[in-house]
């Protein structure tokens, strides 16, 4: 085994082109060097510069331009396009990005918090941890072609779709994605949608897409039926909580939710029929509500007559 030989004693990892081992790749690294260079004196500490040495450091200066200053005069051509070619084709980090009222308001402070980029990258064990109802309605896995850089996969809500969870198939969507979806199923008033798709095409076939509340904002031209405006839903969403002092009526907890005993879709007539509410919480509105036959699947393909 060969010992570092600049004093450390520790076991020796790499060679340098002088003959010399070393316990890291860079002699800085070596702890009795980075304890050597932490003793040593600044060359300047202590010193006093003369008036006539500042004044002779300020006259050499005179006249000299920026470093970025022309740089047609110092890098060639050739450098020119070689750095113009390797920017080609990347897109800007911000572009297809929505910043929210709540995040510019954060960077305006000065406290930007977790960025849904920076929750990306804890892989899928900070989901589960963080979002239990998300983590317990969306799938997830890391892909198998880039399990090294922790890249997630997702089902397409698009039944029909070959990457769809009913056709055993993945897709990986962007952070922002994943965060939209995350800020429906975990905030109180979230409406449940921003569900995954991995195109437009499939988006916009999918059945569900179009069912989704955040779309009552567009009045004119509808292609489908809308049972009631927010203001509406509102109303009838504190009504609910209010007969029932705010408690879940499955476990007693803390009621954030208003689930329809009545789906929407097959009995519309008693969307905002107050009787027909039933106050619950985040976990009870999906273990309880949202499953089986009142699963959104299974009434998204249920036909009316």
């Amino acid at each position: 085994m060969n010992i570092c030989e600049y004093g450390c004693g520790r076991k020796a990892i790499h060679q340098f082109k002088n003959g010399k081992w070393c316990c890291s790749t860079n002699i800085a690294k070596c702890p009795k060097n980075r304890k050597i260079n932490s003793e040593k004196k600044p060359w300047n500490k202590g010193k006093t510069l003369s008036e006539k040495t500042k004044q002779k450091m300020s006259e050499s200066k005179k006249g000299d331009k920026a470093w970025q200053y022309g740089k047609t005069g110092i890098f060639s051509n050739e450098v020119l396009n070689r750095m113009s070619e390797a920017k080609k084709g990347k897109e800007p980090w911000n572009k297809g990005k929505v910043m929210t009222k709540e995040f510019c308001e954060n960077v305006s402070k000065g406290r930007t918090g977790i960025t849904p980029e920076r929750e990306y990258r804890k892989g899928i064990s900070h989901y589960i941890k963080t979002y239990p109802t998300f983590s317990k309605i969306e799938e997830m896995r890391y892909n198998p072609k880039n399990h090294k850089f922790r890249e997630i996969q997702v089902h397409c809500k698009n039944h029909n779709c070959p990457n769809s969870k009913e056709h055993g198939g993945w897709f990986s969507p962007n952070y922002q994605t994943i965060y939209e979806r995350i800020r429906q199923l975990e905030h109180p008033e979230g409406n449940d949608g921003n569900y995954f798709y991995c195109s437009d095409e499939c988006k916009n076939k999918c059945p569900l897409f179009n069912m989704r509340p955040s779309s009552i904002i567009n009045k004119n031209n509808l292609p489908y039926e809308v049972y009631y405006t927010s203001e509406e839903y509102q109303i009838f969403r504190n009504e609910v909580l209010k007969r029932e002092e705010h408690n879940c009526e499955y476990c007693g907890e803390k009621a954030t939710y208003v689930h329809h005993s009545r789906p929407q879709k097959l009995e519309p007539f008693y969307s905002l029929d107050p009787d027909f509410g039933i106050a619950c919480c985040k976990k009870c509105h999906y273990e309880y509500g949202h499953k089986d036959e009142c699963s959104t699947g299974k009434l998204a393909n249920t036909i009316c007559i």
